[in-house]
C-alpha cells in the first residue's frame, strides 16, 4: 500500500494543547426558521423535512452551530453552520478546537460529538497541509471517550486496512494517534497529493480498531473563494465494514449561502447495521 506521511510527533503534541473540552450539554430541541442552506435541503425533500439546530458557540469573531435534517422522523444531513464573521481576521487567533453542543434529534445519527478546529499554519506533511485551514471533526465518541485518547503508536490500526477503510485510505509510514482524536487516515487520491494542491479533502479517524470520527478539512482560501448561493457536493467514499450502527455520509457539501453564512454537512446520510 503506498504510504504517505501524515503526523509527526510535532503535530502529535502541537495538536494536545488544541483540544478544548466545551461540551456542556446537547439537549436542545429548537425547531425555528432554516436558514439558507438548511431552507434548500428542505425544498429538494419536501414538506415533511424538519431541521433542529443546536445553539450558537462562540468562533473566532463570529459564531458556529449544528444543526441536524430529519425527513419523516429519520436524519439525512448533519452539519456545522458558521457565520461569516467566524471567518474573519483569523490570522489573530492561534490553533484552536471548540466543541459545539447538539440539538438532542442529532443523537438519532450514532454522532455524539462535533467539534470546529482552527490551524493558521496547517501541518505536515510540508507542502501537502501546510495551509491556514478549519477541521471539522464528526465524532463518534462521547467527549469522555475522546479525552481517554493517548497519542502516539497505534499498532491496531494496521489491522482496519482494507478491511474497515478502502485500499486507497492509509496514514503516514507508521499509524501514530493524535491525543484525544486518533489516527488520521488519509486518501492518497485526493487533490492534495496532485499538482492541483490542498483545498478540501475527507479524512477517517481511528484509535485501536474503532473508527472515531469523519472529518472534512477545508482550507480558508476555499471557503473565502465560494460566492454566495455557491455549493459543492463531493461523494464520501464508504467504510468497508461498521463497527457503531448509525447514519453515515455517502456525500459531505461545503456551501456559502445567500445570508452569508457557511455550512459544511454530511450528506446523504444512509443507515449501516454492525456488521464487524
Amino acid at each position: 500500500m503506498k504510504k504517505l506521511w501524515m503526523h509527526s510527533q510535532k503535530l502529535v503534541q502541537m495538536m494536545s494543547l488544541i483540544f478544548v473540552a466545551a461540551l456542556a450539554g446537547c439537549d436542545s430541541n429548537q425547531d425555528i426558521a432554516p436558514s439558507a442552506s438548511t431552507a434548500n435541503l428542505q425544498k429538494a425533500h419536501g414538506a415533511e423535512t424538519k431541521i433542529f439546530y443546536g445553539p450558537a458557540t462562540e468562533v473566532g469573531e463570529g459564531t458556529a452551530r449544528v444543526w441536524v435534517e430529519t425527513l419523516q422522523g429519520k436524519p439525512t444531513a448533519l452539519g456545522i453552520e458558521l457565520t461569516e464573521e467566524a471567518l474573519n481576521n483569523l490570522e489573530a487567533y492561534d490553533l484552536f478546537e471548540t466543541t459545539l453542543k447538539l440539538p438532542g434529534q442529532a443523537h438519532a445519527t450514532g454522532f455524539k460529538t462535533v467539534a470546529v478546529g482552527w490551524n493558521p499554519m496547517g501541518h505536515e506533511p510540508e507542502g501537502v497541509y501546510t495551509l491556514p485551514h478549519f477541521d471539522f471533526h464528526f465524532f463518534l465518541q462521547t467527549e469522555g471517550q475522546i479525552m481517554q485518547i493517548e497519542g502516539g503508536p497505534d499498532p491496531e490500526a494496521w489491522s482496519l486496512a482494507g478491511t474497515v477503510f478502502p485500499a486507497f485510505y492509509t496514514f503516514g509510514p507508521e499509524p501514530l494517534a493524535v491525543p484525544h482524536m486518533g489516527v488520521h487516515w488519509v486518501d492518497f487520491r485526493s487533490p492534495e497529493f496532485s499538482p492541483a494542491g490542498f483545498s478540501r479533502t475527507f479524512i477517517y479517524g481511528s484509535d485501536q480498531d474503532k473508527v472515531t470520527f469523519l472529518e472534512p478539512m477545508i482550507t480558508l482560501e476555499y471557503l473565502l473563494g465560494l460566492a454566495v448561493g455557491e455549493s459543492e457536493t463531493i461523494p464520501v467514499p464508504s467504510l468497508l465494514s461498521y463497527e457503531d450502527p448509525g447514519y453515515y455520509p455517502e456525500s459531505y457539501t461545503i456551501s456559502h449561502n445567500t445570508d452569508g453564512t457557511y455550512s459544511i454537512i454530511l450528506t446523504d446520510l444512509v443507515w449501516h447495521n454492525s456488521n464487524r
